[in-house]
């Protein structure tokens, strides 16, 4: 993910509800300015990388979702892992496939020994993908996330490496015969280097 990707992000962004369930840091819309500012830190250069950011695409090269590893910490070995994907691309097993690419990442080549990331109590979605990942309910705050008018829980999960060796293969099996159904994306999980950064 680049500078030239924050207006397609900042246009996702302006859905209030959207941004009011991904995260938690921005209470109301903001303008492109705002969102260019908001992720400055996380896509300038740093040596090592303090976070990796990338834009999944369909094959005519439009942005469906981003995902990436912010707060990376090599010395304690962990990262929080979080994604946002497009309305139109939800439901279609995207959001799995980018967690599966981006554990993959953090554990094989990063080295890392944790992830962790969080979610709204009341984000379905999110719910099923980090229990088919293999996460751990690690803690939940009351009331800690507010969106909808509404205080909701915030809970936060983890998965170590080895929970993740222990449940890769058979995850990305399924996710290779689901992506083969129709009205699911085509779904490619094999290593490539990246287009862009």
């Amino acid at each position: 993910m680049g500078f030239d990707d924050v207006p397609t992000v900042a246009d996702w962004f302006w859905n209030f509800r959207d941004i009011a369930a991904f995260d938690r840091n921005l209470p109301v819309p903001v303008n492109l300015e705002a969102v260019r500012e908001s992720w400055r830190s996380a896509l300038e250069y740093a040596d090592p990388p303090r976070a990796l950011w990338y834009v999944a695409e369909d094959g005519a090269g439009t942005a469906l979702g981003i995902g990436g590893l912010q707060a990376i910490n090599y010395v304690h070995g962990d990262a929080v892992l979080p994604l946002f994907i497009a309305e139109p691309a939800r439901g279609k097993g995207l959001a799995l496939a980018i967690s599966v690419v981006l554990a993959d990442l953090a554990f094989d080549t990063l080295r890392l020994n944790r992830l962790t990331t969080f979610y709204r109590d009341d984000n379905d979605a999110t719910k099923r993908i980090v229990e088919r990942m293999g996460f751990a309910q690690e803690g939940r705050l009351r009331q800690a996330w507010y969106g909808d008018g509404v205080h909701h829980d915030l809970i936060q999960v983890g998965m170590l490496h080895n929970e993740w060796l222990d449940g890769r293969a058979a995850l990305k099996a399924e996710l290779e015969t689901s992506s083969k159904t129709p009205g699911v994306l085509s779904i490619n999980l094999e290593r490539t280097p990246p287009k862009r950064q």
